[in-house]
């Protein structure tokens, strides 16, 4: 047991005994203070590494809040309104519009652009916009012109070919004819222009002139192709029934040819 009978202030007071008490009660601490320390070039590294670790993680975290505030902005922006579109389309509730880019025509000088709208359709989980191409705009470098396809901003225009078709790789052919299948009218009732409505399918020549319905309702446009120049068939279905229209496209005002096909169901 320990005597803590005399306990001398300085380790040279006293006798060897009380030496001997000093060093008891001295001696731990020392070897608290002077235990073994981690050497400075190790301390080093600890310390960059951790600041490379706290500086990656701000940066992460700085490029997630980045990307996260774009997806938001792009979510819940109202797109601008391209105001030549704009004019051309009228003051139309819940739908912008903007003029894309234009592309050549094989075979004339006339160059095209969409017309695209934007419809908002309200959803349970909030809104939605959906683009249709609505027209397109013709320009004449010769004449320095611009006009319009459809005579009207009505519709929708839900697909577009382009006839003959060229291969891909191939040089590109002259255009004879566009065929368009569009849709004018709500025929399901759920308050928007879709592919699900009944259709009608026209034709231009290639420089967007001399637009003509040649089928005024249709369920689906099964096929469009050249037999020759001169002749065009269109085959499409409504109902149960597969039908079709013939027609010289380079002529605008060739008479229609239509007729059921017999696929031989009842």
């Amino acid at each position: 047991m320990l005597d803590l009978g005399v306990i001398p202030s300085r380790p040279g007071d006293g006798s060897q005994k009380a030496q001997r008490l000093w060093a008891q009660f001295t001696e731990p601490a020392k070897a608290k203070l002077d235990g073994p320390l981690l050497p400075p070039q190790h301390m080093n590294k600890r310390s960059f590494f951790a600041l490379l670790i706290l500086c990656v993680g701000v940066l992460a975290a700085v490029v997630l809040a980045i990307v996260a505030y774009m997806l938001f902005k792009d979510a819940t922006r109202t797109r601008s309104v391209d105001n030549v579109a704009n004019a051309a389309l009228g003051e139309v509730e819940n739908q912008t519009a903007e003029i894309g880019s234009f592309d050549a025509v094989g075979g004339v000088a006339v160059i095209r652009a969409p017309l695209t709208v934007r419809q908002t359709y309200a959803l349970s989980s909030g809104s939605k916009e959906a683009g249709s191409t609505l027209n397109y705009l013709h320009f004449d470098p010769t004449s320095r012109s611009a006009y319009w396809l459809k005579p009207s901003m009505e519709g929708l225009i839900l697909h577009t070919q382009q006839l003959p078709e060229s291969e891909y790789g191939q040089k590109k052919l002259d255009t004879i004819t566009f065929v368009y299948v569009c849709v004018e009218h709500d025929s399901n009732g759920d308050n928007r222009l879709t592919d699900t409505d009944s259709k009608s399918i026209a034709i231009s020549d290639p420089t967007g002139k001399n637009y003509r319905i040649v089928v005024e309702k249709a369920d689906h446009m099964n096929e469009a192709r050249l037999i020759r120049p001169d002749r065009l068939l269109i085959l499409y279905s409504i109902g149960t029934k597969l039908a079709a229209v013939e027609l010289n496209p380079k002529q605008p005002s060739a008479p229609i040819v239509a007729y059921d096909v017999n696929t031989g169901a009842k």
